[in-house]
């Protein structure tokens, strides 16, 4: 079966940067992934989100001038399991984020309940297989910009990570992953640009640089 094409508009999700499109996205992500899989393709402007699980066989398609932005409010991240993230994806495969787009964190706003709840990742993937990030610009990330546990055949291309709005803000954190890909990454964070925990199985690792032009 060939995977479909959609337009995130088809859902409702509004390019505005004010709208809240969690709802949309995540209905968008349920319904192409109940129908086999599918790309989700994002066009010019800025699309407003909190947490959304990406399921099987589904691709973001972030095209060129296309920002997903990470919601300000602590209330719309979802915690899995002591973890949160803009983009969470856990026993998944064949699972992509890709395009000429931007991703991009918030400051979250102060409450009282802020400072005892973790931070969100951008992108939190766990014990998937095929995931690819290839393309995206990803920026301001909290925690980390993309952490990935667990994960086999993880291929990670073309980036642009920057991100310094909190100290030691990681650009990518790696636990016990196997088959890991990193081509073409350019990380410029306030932490540490490949932390890793565990056995990790990196097999390239081929011009990924930091903002000093030194090897990750």
């Amino acid at each position: 079966m060939q995977a479909q094409e959609y337009n995130a508009s088809l859902f409702g999700c509004k390019s505005d940067g004010v709208t809240n499109n969690t709802g949309s996205i995540q209905y968008a992500i349920d319904f192409m992934a109940a129908k086999g899989g599918g790309t989700l393709h994002f066009y010019v402007g800025r699309y407003l989100t909190g947490s959304v699980e990406l399921k099987s066989n589904v691709t973001l398609e972030l095209h060129e001038g296309a920002v997903l932005l990470a919601s300000p409010n602590v209330y719309d991240y979802v915690d899995y399991s002591g973890n949160r993230a803009l983009i969470y994806a856990n026993g998944q495969s064949d699972i992509r984020i890709r395009g000429k787009g931007v991703i991009q964190g918030q400051v979250l706003a102060d409450t009282k309940y802020t400072e005892n709840l973790p931070l969100p990742d951008l992108i939190r993937i766990e014990d998937s297989k095929r995931v690819t990030v290839d393309g995206i610009m990803l920026r301001n990330g909290l925690r980390s910009a993309q952490s990935y546990a667990g994960c086999e055949q993880l291929f990670l291309s073309d980036q642009i990570i920057q991100s310094h709005v909190r100290e030691n803000s990681a650009g990518i954190f790696l636990t016990a992953c196997s088959e890991v890909e990193l081509c073409s990454l350019y990380v410029d964070v306030s932490g540490k640009a490949l932390q890793e925990t565990g056995k990790n199985d990196i097999r390239l690792q081929e011009n990924c640089v930091t903002a000093e032009g030194k090897k990750l």
